[in-house]
């Protein structure tokens, strides 16, 4: 199932400014990253060709790595000859920080900016842009330390928005559960448009997309290349963040389309 739009107008007035400013900052720093390593549909550190060292660099100084940043490592032996060992950053921790906006290639670039798109800007128009904005990068170390917790000693990096963006799904679904998302349903030669509650939609993103995968991996942290804990981790403290918004914002509450707007988000 892919995610089209939200049937969930803005207030009068108001133009998601913050939303499109991240979205920018993620292209830039994927045309950085296009620049440094020279690939585009994927930033591949190892190939059948062989080794990208750009690359491999570029995720180890900026992505996140569990084991520097928990200092259970110091160093990274990548095993390919002409780099060998690679130190860990002098300050891992803020690669928790630099890999929320960093993306492993075009397709996970445009996932997550549609998610984003579709979701963020009526997070935006409730919660104030300067209190999202904060929210959002708390969302995206948070997710970053939960994945971090799964594997304390691996020296796998792992980058993304998916974990701030997952935050922004997990608010969305207390915030909005009844909001409508327009859906495009492909089975085989079968396709359909859709309409689905998001109270249903995220859900089924969460379960089918992330928890089973998970699951059936073995606990895998990165599995199939994908850092689903951050993903969970992401939804999980997006819900408790939407919660609290909800109950300490109860009387803004109408549930249909327009969801009473608090009035300062400009």
């Amino acid at each position: 199932m892919l995610p089209i739009k939200d049937e969930n107008p803005h207030p009068p007035g108001f133009k998601p400014k913050l939303t499109i400013a991240l979205i920018i900052v993620n292209v830039i720093v994927f045309g950085i990253q296009v620049a440094i390593t020279g690939q585009f549909f994927d930033f591949t550190m190892v190939d059948q060709n062989g080794a990208y060292p750009n690359t491999i660099k570029m995720y180890f100084n900026w992505g996140t790595v569990p084991g520097c940043v928990t200092g259970e490592i110091n160093a990274i032996n990548t095993g390919i000859p002409n780099i060998g060992v690679l130190n860990c950053p002098a300050f891992p921790e803020l690669s928790l920080l630099t890999s929320t906006f960093m993306h492993g290639g075009l397709m996970h670039l445009g996932g997550n900016m549609l998610f984003l798109w579709i979701f963020g800007d009526n997070i935006e128009a409730k919660f104030g842009r300067v209190k999202y904005l904060g929210i959002y990068l708390l969302w995206g170390i948070g997710a970053g330390l939960i994945h971090v917790m799964g594997d304390t000693s691996t020296g796998i990096p792992a980058v993304g928005a998916s974990g701030a963006i997952s935050g922004v799904l997990g608010a969305y679904l207390v915030i909005f559960p009844r909001a409508r998302v327009k859906t495009f349903l492909m089975l085989g030669f079968f396709w359909r448009m859709l309409h689905i509650k998001a109270m249903y939609f995220l859900p089924f993103w969460l379960i089918f997309q992330n928890l089973l995968p998970f699951f059936i991996g073995g606990f895998g942290v990165a599995g199939g290349g994908v850092a689903y804990l951050a993903h969970i981790g992401g939804f999980g403290l997006g819900i408790a963040v939407g919660y609290i918004y909800k109950k300490s914002h109860g009387s803004e509450f109408t549930y249909g389309t327009r969801y009473g707007y608090r009035g300062d988000y400009r």
